[in-house]
């Protein structure tokens, strides 16, 4: 850990020890089901978290309250359709109304203006589709170690589809629902998603994580590791984009490194908030 982030960490530790912010859970009714929701009240530009897939909202417990320290911001977290405590409606589940369902409860919370977008893996394709249904309203984003057209080909999506094995399949309907409704229709939703991730005229930062493990269960290859590590990359250097590389992380960049995440959302989130658009 550089002495930057180290410091950056003890300061927020510090802020977080001496006044701890209400957390908020509510379920919000969408059509025939309900979203949970988790909020941490605060000020300005609200930042909504979208998870990976097969996880709920949870997964970032470990970050808000210092993120909340050192932004002031509105924390919103969710559990997708049938993920965490939603609920799934069968007869009208897709990757699309589930983004459509995502911004008709947002709105009935109250937050139907400007959005600070924050995700991970799959959420990538979430939180894009969100900026498309919702254009001028997502001012910046930070993107950890996501999903993208780039990895995410027919070939590949088709792969993992079919390597899943029954087994698998029945225990995903059982007890991962919303997941497995996504992995049915994996090529399907990289397809539609493959002209429609976030604008570049979206100020992001990337991160990448430093070890990439293929899951050889669902198909996956060293060759694929190295694509998505590259396709991270070639994001992150686009215009109007940063890249952060991380050093002794896995996927999920937070848990090893949570400095530095912290940091890297809090410099974004505060830049975009100040009309700065572009990395200093």
């Amino acid at each position: 850990m550089s002495n930057k982030y180290y410091l950056f960490l003890l300061l927020i530790l510090w802020s977080c020890h001496n006044k701890q912010p209400q957390t908020i859970e509510q379920l919000v009714k969408v059509g025939n089901h309900h979203l949970n929701f988790q909020i941490i009240q605060g000020k300005g530009l609200p930042m909504l978290f979208e998870s990976g897939n097969g996880e709920d909202g949870s997964v970032w417990a470990p970050i808000l309250q210092p993120l909340h320290a050192s932004t002031g911001a509105t924390l919103i977290t969710y559990d997708r359709a049938g993920l965490g405590k939603s609920g799934l409606d069968t007869n009208r589940i897709s990757f699309q109304q589930e983004i459509k369902d995502l911004n008709k409860a947002l709105q009935q919370l109250g937050f139907d203006k400007d959005y600070f977008l924050v995700a991970h893996s799959f959420g990538g394709m979430y939180a894009s589709e969100f900026s498309q249904i919702n254009p001028g309203k997502v001012k910046g984003a930070v993107f950890i170690e996501v999903s993208t057209p780039c990895n995410l080909d027919k070939e590949y999506t088709t792969r993992i589809k079919n390597t899943i094995s029954k087994e698998n399949w029945t225990m995903l309907k059982q007890h991962r629902i919303g997941l497995y409704y996504v992995l049915n229709n994996f090529p399907e939703i990289a397809a539609y998603m493959s002209q429609r991730y976030l604008s570049n005229g979206i100020p992001l930062t990337v991160i990448g994580a430093d070890h990439y493990q293929p899951n050889p269960q669902i198909g996956e290859t060293e060759q694929d590791m190295l694509d998505w590590e590259n396709c991270l990359k070639e994001l992150g250097t686009l215009p109007n984009r940063q890249y952060i590389a991380t050093k002794g992380t896995d996927h999920k960049v937070w848990e090893k490194a949570p400095e530095i995440v912290i940091a890297e959302i809090s410099k974004r989130y505060n830049r975009v908030r100040k009309g700065a658009a572009s990395p200093k």
